[in-house]
C-alpha cells in the first residue's frame, strides 16, 4: 500500500469516526429533549386511565395520545431503562408539565393511582 492510499484510507476512516460521532450527539440531544415537560407552563391536570395489564408501549401510547410526552418512543425507553416498580394501573391526573421522570415516577406508585 503506498502512501496516498494509506492517507485516502485514513481520510475515510476519520471522516466515519466523526459521523458516528455527530450522530451520537444528535441522538443524545433529541433524548434530552424529549425528556422535558411538553409545555412547562401548562398546570392543568389531565385525567388518564393506565388499563390493569398495559405494557410499558401501551402506557407510552397513551401518554403520547394526551399529549402528555413528546415522544412515546422516549418514554417507552425511560421505563425500559429505569424501572423501579411496574407501572401502576387506575386512573391518574397528570400534567403537561411534568417531565419524563416525574411522570415515570407517578406512575410507578401506588398512592398516586385512584382506582376506581
Amino acid at each position: 500500500m503506498n502512501d496516498d492510499q494509506l492517507k485516502q484510507q485514513n481520510r475515510v476512516v476519520l471522516i466515519l469516526i466523526g459521523l458516528i460521532i455527530i450522530a451520537g450527539l444528535a441522538i443524545h440531544q433529541y433524548f434530552n429533549y424529549s425528556l422535558k415537560p411538553v409545555d412547562s407552563s401548562d398546570h392543568q391536570r389531565v385525567t388518564v386511565v393506565i388499563p390493569a395489564g398495559a405494557t410499558d408501549n401501551r402506557v407510552a401510547k397513551i401518554l403520547k395520545e394526551h399529549h402528555l410526552v413528546r415522544s412515546q418512543f422516549v418514554f417507552d425507553y425511560y421505563l425500559q431503562t429505569h424501572k423501579t416498580h411496574g407501572v401502576k394501573a387506575g386512573k391518574f391526573r397528570l400534567t403537561r408539565s411534568a417531565t419524563v421522570p416525574e411522570l415515570a415516577g407517578i406512575l410507578q406508585q401506588n398512592r398516586a393511582a385512584k382506582k376506581r
